[in-house]
C-alpha cells in the first residue's frame, strides 16, 4: 500500500478542494492507498469544518507539528541559518536567470541601482510571511523533515498561487515534493490596493502624511545637514548606554549639520531641547516630483500574471519611495543620509533618491556578521566596517559600496564610561558573598516556535545558571536581555526561578528599554563579569564587546551554525554546544583558572574581527562624516566630497582601512 502525505499550507475552501481532487484521482489510479493530511494554519471559526470535509474523503487529517529549532541539516546546521547563508541566494539567481524574469526585464531597469533593488525585493519577506518565497522554501523543508521521519516516500505541497513557480517546484522536486498552487478566483485584495497606491507618488506621499501631520514641523532653515535614522536610542547623555548620537559625542561633528528621524513626538520634544533639528517624514505633496530618472517599465507577456504584478509592485515602490525621500532631502536641506538598517531594500531607494541630488548614502554596521546572509547585502556610497573580514562577507552576498571604511567596533567607546557602574554593581554583589560573577547574553523569542527558535532557548539562558547560583552561595550572575520589554512573560514558569534567585541579591537583569533594545550595552554588565557568556553563536556582537575589553568570552551553539567565522575559535574553551558542557568548564575554570588554558580566549581571530581595538570608532566614524559635511560647505561635488574625505582617512589611519570599488 502507499502512504501519501499531502501538506497543506492554509485550510480554506480552495485549498480543500484541491487535496479532495487529488485524493480521488490517486485513488482512482490506485485503489490501495492510504493518506495523511497535515495543514500548517486555518482560522479557528473554520477549522472543524474543514476537517470533517477531508475525513469525508477518508483520508486521517491532523495540524503539523514541528519546532524550528529541530529543523536541522545532515552537517548539524539549522536549516534556517543555512537558508539565508546559502539556499536563498540559489533561489533568487534561479529566478533572476529564469525564462520569466529575462522575459519580463526592461531596458529602463539598468539605471541607478533599481536591479540591486529588484534582486532584494523579490527575496523580501521572512518565514512567518505567508507571501514569501522564503515561507515556501522553509515549508519544502519541513515537509522533507517530516516524510524522511515518517517513511513518506509519495507527498504533495498544497499552496495559494504564487510566483515564480518553476522555481519552488524545483525546489519541492529535489525532495520529491509535488506543489499544488489553487487559484485565489477573488484576486482583488489587499496587495492590489497596496500597489495601485504605490504605483502614483503623490498619493504614496498623501498616505504617509497621515502618520506625522499632528507634528509641527522645524522651519526649515539653509545650513547642509546629515539625516539620521536612528534606532530610537535619542538620549545625548555620552554615559556609554545606548545612543544614535555616539559618533556625533565623540567626534568633531557639528550638531547644527545634524537633522534627525523621528518616531514620535515625545522623541521631538526632547531633541529639540537638545537642539536637534528633527523630521518627522512629513512631506509637502506639491513637492513631490517624477524627476531625474526615467521610470521604470516592464514588458507584459502572457503566462506570467503574478510575477508581472510582483515585480510592477516593486517597481512601483521604488518610485513612490525614491521620490518621497528626495522631497524629504530637498525641503530639508539633507546632503548626507546615515542609516544602520540593511536588512531590506529601502536604504536602495533612498540611495538614488539622495544621489539624484548630489548627496550621499552611508550605512554603518551595527552587528557582526560572522557568515554571509542574503537580507544584509548593502548598496549606497559609503559603508563604515568592522574590518577586512566584513569586506569580504559584503562582497560575496554583492554588497556595492563606492567606499568601504574600516573603523573597528563602533561602539567600543563605552567602556571607559561604564567601569565604575559596573564596579558599583559587582560591589553589591561581594556585599552578599559574591566571589564570580556570569554575565549573560540572551537573544529574543516569538511565541510561535514554528517560526523561531523559540522561548525554549531563551528559559535554558535562564534555568541553568539560575539553578547554578541557587547551589553556590558565592556565585552571582547579570542578565542583559536582548528584548526585556516582555521578558517576564517569554520566560513563563523560569520566571520564578529568576525572581527565587533575584532576592539573594546575587542576581540583577538590566530591563530599561528604547525604541527596540534594552537601553544598556552589553559591557556594561560585561565589566562586572568574571566571564561572559553568548548563548547563541549565529550573532555575536555583544560577545564581541566584551572580547574587546579582554574579558573571557564563551559562545554556546545549540541551533546549529557550523559556518560561522566564530567556529575558528577553540571547542570545549570557548565553543560550546550545551549549557551543562558550559557551566562545567566554567565552574572548573573559577576553581582553579590556570587549569583551562585560553578559556574564553578570541586572541586567534581577533584582528580580523577589529584590526583597531582602541575605543576610537566612533570617533573615526564621526570625523568622517564631517569631512563630509565640511566638503559640502566648500561647495565641492558629490565625488570630489567623498574622493577627500577617503584621503583624509587613509593618511590618518592607513591605506588598507579604505578600500575603494568600482
Amino acid at each position: 500500500m502507499k502512504k501519501y502525505a499531502i501538506y497543506i499550507e492554509y485550510l480554506n475552501f480552495f485549498s480543500v478542494f484541491n487535496a479532495f481532487k487529488l485524493i480521488n484521482k490517486l485513488k482512482n489510479e490506485n485503489h490501495l492507498v492510504e493518506f495523511t493530511i497535515f495543514y500548517i494554519d486555518c482560522e479557528t471559526f473554520f477549522e472543524s469544518f474543514f476537517l470533517y470535509i477531508l475525513k469525508f474523503a477518508f483520508a486521517k487529517v491532523e495540524k503539523l507539528s514541528f519546532e524550528l529549532k529541530d529543523i536541522i541539516d545532515s552537517n548539524g546546521e539549522l536549516v534556517r541559518l543555512r537558508m539565508n547563508r546559502f539556499d536563498l541566494f540559489r533561489v533568487q539567481k534561479s529566478i533572476i536567470n529564469g525564462f520569466t524574469f529575462k522575459a519580463l526585464k526592461h531596458d529602463s531597469w539598468n539605471q541607478d541601482r533599481i536591479l540591486p533593488y529588484l534582486y532584494k525585493g523579490i527575496m523580501d519577506g521572512g518565514i512567518n510571511d505567508d507571501w514569501s518565497i522564503t515561507r515556501s522554501i522553509f515549508l519544502i523543508e519541513v515537509f522533507n523533515f517530516h516524510n524522511l521521519r515518517n517513511d513518506y516516500k509519495y507527498s504533495f505541497f498544497i499552496t495559494k498561487d504564487k510566483a515564480w513557480k518553476e522555481v519552488l517546484n524545483s525546489e519541492a522536486n529535489k525532495y520529491n515534493i509535488d506543489l499544488l498552487f489553487h487559484q485565489k478566483y477573488f484576486h482583488f485584495g489587499k496587495s492590489n490596493l497596496v500597489n495601485l497606491v504605490l504605483k502614483y507618488s503623490k498619493f504614496f506621499g498623501f498616505i504617509q502624511n497621515f502618520k506625522y501631520k499632528r507634528y509641527k514641523r522645524d522651519s526649515l532653515i539653509s545650513i547642509n545637514k546629515l539625516l539620521l535614522e536612528g534606532r530610537g536610542d535619542y538620549t545625548l547623555a555620552n554615559d556609554g548606554y545606548h545612543t544614535d548620537f555616539f559618533w556625533l559625542m565623540n567626534s568633531s561633528f557639528k550638531k547644527e549639520n545634524l537633522a534627525y528621524l523621528i518616531a514620535t513626538a515625545e522623541e521631538k520634544e526632547k531633541l529639540s531641547l537638545e537642539g536637534i533639528y528633527c523630521i518627522d517624514g512629513y512631506v509637502d505633496i506639491k513637492e513631490i516630483k517624477e524627476q531625474g530618472y526615467k521610470k521604470a517599465s516592464i514588458h507584459k507577456i502572457n503566462g506570467v500574471g503574478l510575477e508581472f504584478k510582483l515585480i510592477e509592485s516593486i517597481l512601483n515602490k521604488y518610485s513612490s519611495k525614491r521620490d518621497y525621500w528626495r522631497s524629504i532631502f530637498v525641503s530639508h536641506n539633507i546632503k548626507v543620509f546615515l542609516t544602520w538598517y540593511k536588512y531590506s531594500n529601502n536604504h536602495i531607494a533612498i540611495t538614488d533618491a539622495i544621489n539624484s541630488i548630489g548627496g550621499i548614502s552611508v550605512v554603518w554596521q551595527m552587528a557582526f556578521d560572522g557568515f554571509e546572509t542574503i537580507e544584509s547585502s548593502i548598496y549606497s556610497d559609503i559603508s563604515f566596517i568592522f574590518s577586512n573580514f566584513s569586506h569580504l562577507v559584503d562582497r560575496k552576498i554583492g554588497s556595492n559600496s563606492k567606499y568601504e571604511i574600516i573603523t573597528g567596533y563602533p561602539k567600543d567607546y563605552a567602556a571607559s564610561l561604564l567601569k565604575k557602574e559596573a564596579s558599583t554593581l559587582r560591589e553589591k554583589f561581594e556585599a552578599n558573598g559574591v566571589k564570580k560573577i556570569v554575565f549573560v547574553i540572551d537573544e529574543n523569542s516569538l511565541d510561535d516556535h514554528r517560526w523561531h527558535t523559540g522561548h525554549s532557548y531563551q528559559r535554558e539562558n535562564y534555568s541553568y545558571i539560575l539553578e547554578e547560583v541557587l547551589r553556590n552561595p558565592w556565585l552571582g550572575v547579570v542578565f542583559k536581555p536582548k528584548q526585556a520589554k516582555n521578558l517576564r512573560k517569554r520566560l513563563g514558569p523560569t520566571n520564578v526561578l529568576l525572581l527565587e534567585a533575584e532576592a539573594t541579591g546575587r542576581c540583577f537583569v538590566y530591563e530599561d528599554s528604547n525604541r527596540h533594545t534594552t537601553s544598556a550595552p552589553p559591557i556594561l554588565a560585561g565589566l562586572s563579569a568574571d566571564v561572559c557568556i553568548h548563548s547563541h553563536l549565529s550573532g555575536g556582537t555583544a560577545a564581541l564587546e566584551c572580547v574587546l575589553e579582554g574579558i573571557p568570552t564563551l559562545l554556546i551553539d545549540r541551533e546549529g551554525c557550523p559556518y560561522s567565522k566564530l567556529y575558528e575559535l577553540p571547542r570545549d574553551k570557548v565553543i560550546f554546544k550545551n549549557w551543562p558542557e558550559a557551566i562545567n568548564a566554567i565552574m572548573k575554570y573559577f576553581k582553579n583558572s590556570k587549569s583551562v588554558k585560553g578559556f574564553g580566549d578570541w586572541s586567534s581571530i581577533i584582528n580580523d574581527l577589529d584590526p583597531f581595538r582602541d575605543g576610537l570608532a566612533a570617533y573615526r566614524i564621526g570625523d568622517f562624516l564631517y569631512w563630509l559635511m565640511e566638503g559640502f560647505s566648500k561647495g565641492l561635488s558629490k565625488e570630489s566630497v567623498m574622493k577627500d574625505a577617503a584621503l583624509k582617512y587613509s593618511e590618518k589611519w592607513g591605506s588598507d582601512k579604505v578600500i575603494i570599488n568600482n
